[in-house]
């Protein structure tokens, strides 16, 4: 049985050694601390239990997969519900948006309170599944490495499209194109934050991320976010995959090009395949010193980070949902200071 080896026990890690697994791989986790889960961790305090990483869950089916590849059913292991309310936007001058997550009450409800022609939120929710439609998978499910991906009937179609894409003109640049309210242009500005962005410089390509808040659907799992990876860490276990935790990986060994195992404490453990969990930019220098290092791709402006609290309180707030956005007047100022200052609005 081949062997691989995955460095790294976050979910893209998980799931890696899931698929690896279910093609008759012997897998091996090397995690550095003392539990799996990267990110979607927890930690308890009295009454209170904090999940730890992301708080929003898109396209679920996709950890569905995970399980159905072990011919196991979901719902033993994970089970989630779909959100009624997407978001609660609250605004300086005591504007408060409820942004529903059946379209057409999203769309009635925006136009109302924005001033908004109704069918122009409609052709911008439309333009916006069109752009998934056209370019998003390629993103999402093709390694965008291979001459392969961009050489194909999609990429094809999509580049007829490449007026519509937006490519070339920034978000923020679209949003003020289609909405006259700037509250409404903050409101689908935001979405560049998914992945670390500004809306004033990030491609308004980006407006096809709504789509999949929208039109796909937010959830959260029953159990909390922490049993995403909960539930795939027990798939694991139950279909043989061994962790090896408290076990930092010092090198990914090599020879003639080819990857043959990690180094971890003092120890090399030869392997067939070796994927790294860990961030590129930590993993060159720190894993691959001796080799080239891809300087243009180590130099890349880094997405921004999260300040994050968590706090425990006594009290339910009910004007507040599962997710909630609390905007400045001066938007552009917060990303001019985060991106360009390297400050805190």
């Amino acid at each position: 049985m081949n062997k691989a080896i995955i460095v790294g026990s976050g979910i893209a890690g998980l799931a890696a050694a899931l698929r690896l697994r279910a093609k008759g791989y012997d897998v091996h986790i090397y995690e550095a601390n003392e539990t799996p889960g990267g990110k979607l961790t927890s930690i308890t305090q009295g009454d209170y239990r904090w999940d730890f990483g992301p708080s929003l869950l898109t396209m679920p089916h996709l950890i569905d997969e995970l399980f159905r590849l072990h011919g196991k059913q979901p719902k033993e292991y994970f089970s989630y519900t779909k959100n009624k309310t997407l978001c609660h936007y609250f605004w300086e001058d005591k504007t408060v948006f409820k942004a529903d997550a059946d379209t057409h009450k999203f769309v009635n409800h925006a136009a109302k309170t924005f001033k908004e022609d109704p069918q122009r939120i409609k052709d911008y929710l439309q333009l916006s599944k069109n752009k998934y439609n056209w370019v998003g998978k390629i993103f999402l499910y093709k390694d965008l490495r291979k001459l392969s991906t961009w050489i194909n009937k999609d990429v094809l179609h999509a580049l007829r499209k490449w007026f519509s894409l937006d490519l070339f003109s920034s978000l923020h640049t679209v949003n003020s194109r289609w909405f006259a309210n700037p509250k409404l242009v903050q409101l689908f500005d935001r979405y560049a934050t998914y992945n670390g962005s500004s809306p004033y410089e990030t491609s308004g390509i980006m407006s096809m991320i709504p789509h999949l808040e929208m039109s796909e659907g937010s959830y959260f799992p029953d159990r909390g976010m922490v049993s995403i990876s909960q539930s795939l860490i027990q798939l694991a276990m139950d279909v043989g995959i061994h962790f090896h935790l408290n076990t930092r990986v010092d090198t990914i060994e090599h020879e003639d090009g080819e990857v043959t195992g990690i180094a971890a404490k003092n120890t090399f453990v030869a392997a067939d395949i070796v994927v790294c969990n860990m961030d590129i930019y930590h993993a060159y220098p720190e894993l691959l010193s001796d080799v080239f290092q891809p300087k243009k791709t180590l130099e890349l402006e880094k997405s921004s980070s999260a300040v994050v609290f968590y706090w425990g309180i006594h009290k339910r707030f009910h004007q507040l949902d599962l997710h909630n956005i609390f905007f400045s007047d001066d938007y552009c100022n917060e990303f001019k200071r985060i991106f360009y200052q390297k400050k805190l609005s």
